[in-house]
């Protein structure tokens, strides 16, 4: 967008330069009219620069040359200058599965597929930005999962696993829902 608002003001140099230097001459288009429609359209050109969206179920993070502001967008439209970025983070709930491998107390290997449903907290989606960046799910998320269900199947006997399922997803779920929240992110 600072392109669109550097282009915006070369322009608007240009539609003054020809005002100044189109006293001189006698033809009406080159002394009104050109230099009136560049003017506006350089106008128009800084405007648009300076617009930005945020789409629905996002949160917008300003960045002012990479450092993060204390201000957050909704949903919307939105003016910033034109030196300013606007990051969109995702704050619906997302799904992600995980195929692993673990082992039971017993040693038995156990193949499962792991689910989960979270989102990012929206009050705290510039403290995710500012401290994690916007690949929160491989940094944070995908390991806990790992772990977290690596140490829980390791509690129990392959015979176990099959018949406490609903208290091991407790567990693991209770498990995450603890390591997570300290990163603002919500397991449901």
């Amino acid at each position: 967008m600072i392109v669109l608002f550097v282009l915006a003001v070369l322009i608007f140099v240009a539609a003054l330069a020809t005002i100044f230097a189109a006293k001189k001459i006698n033809k009406p288009l080159l002394r009104g009219v050109l230099p009136t429609l560049l003017l506006v359209f350089s106008v128009l050109l800084a405007v648009v620069s300076c617009v930005r969206t945020v789409p629905t179920g996002h949160t917008g993070i300003v960045t002012t040359f990479g450092k993060v502001e204390d201000i957050t967008y909704e949903a919307g439209v939105h003016f910033c200058a034109p030196w300013q970025e606007v990051v969109n983070m995702d704050n619906r709930n997302q799904k992600a599965s995980v195929p692993l491998s673990c082992f039971s107390s017993d040693i038995q290997e156990v193949s499962v597929t792991y689910t989960i449903n979270y989102q990012i907290s929206k009050t705290n989606a510039q403290t995710i930005y500012k401290e994690i960046g916007i690949s929160y799910y491989d940094v944070i998320i995908s390991p806990r999962i790992q772990e977290a269900v690596k140490s829980e199947f390791a509690k129990y006997t392959a015979e176990e696993l099959l018949n406490m399922r609903s208290q091991l997803s407790g567990d693991i779920r209770s498990l995450l829902t603890t390591q997570l929240e300290n990163y603002n992110v919500v397991v449901i």
